[in-house]
């Protein structure tokens, strides 16, 4: 593959997109996203008629541990390292386990739809929680992977990235992928507590 060519980046859960990158940059930004995020990335390469999902398996040059030379560069000084730094302003939070969430279930009807670059589908809630939603429609066959779940909230649309529900009879209920620090999951969150205390 040659190096002169360029790439775009597009990143449907912040809604960012990124022109005329080169294999480098690319690699970089990818370096700096979270699981979440990256998950939920396209990338193009300039010419090309359509974007595609960014996946390991597709571009595993992109993916490559980077090789950091440090040989011209001074050594960091310790006031700059995390020790240094008034640690008032960081929370070190401890690697995530996966556990199934048991989270309080709230029966509020909300409307709700999922969408991908070409199809939405529209349907109503009977009940959610902080660790999920459950549909009064069946979730079609074209939803599948990971997938932006947006909420109709008084306060406007909430985007949460969610996966279906694994081994359930009828497929209406999903799971809530966003990390804890998603400042829409945050936002859900509020808001989730505020309706249920009103219902």
């Amino acid at each position: 593959m040659s190096h002169d060519c360029r790439w775009a980046l597009h990143n449907a859960l912040k809604g960012w997109t990124l022109y005329d990158l080169d294999d480098r940059e690319v690699q970089l930004v990818i370096k700096t996203m979270s699981i979440n995020e990256a998950k939920l990335t396209h990338i193009c390469q300039s010419g090309a008629a359509q974007w595609a999902k960014l996946t390991e398996a597709a571009y595993p040059q992109f993916f490559k541990k980077l090789v950091l030379d440090s040989t011209n560069y001074p050594g960091i000084d310790t006031q700059l390292t995390s020790s240094g730094i008034d640690t008032e302003y960081f929370v070190v939070r401890p690697k995530k386990v996966m556990f199934p969430r048991l989270h309080k279930r709230y029966e509020i009807e909300v409307p709700c739809f999922i969408f991908s670059t070409t199809r939405q589908f529209h349907s109503t809630t009977s009940d959610l929680s902080e660790g999920g939603l459950f549909f009064k429609d069946l979730i079609p066959e074209w939803v599948a992977g990971y997938f932006i779940v947006g909420v109709h909230s008084p306060d406007g649309i909430i985007q949460l990235m969610c996966s279906l529900v694994e081994d359930q009879k009828e497929k209406k209920r999903v799971q809530i992928v966003s990390e804890e620090s998603d400042p829409q999951f945050i936002v859900y969150k509020d808001w989730l507590s505020r309706s249920s205390a009103s219902n």
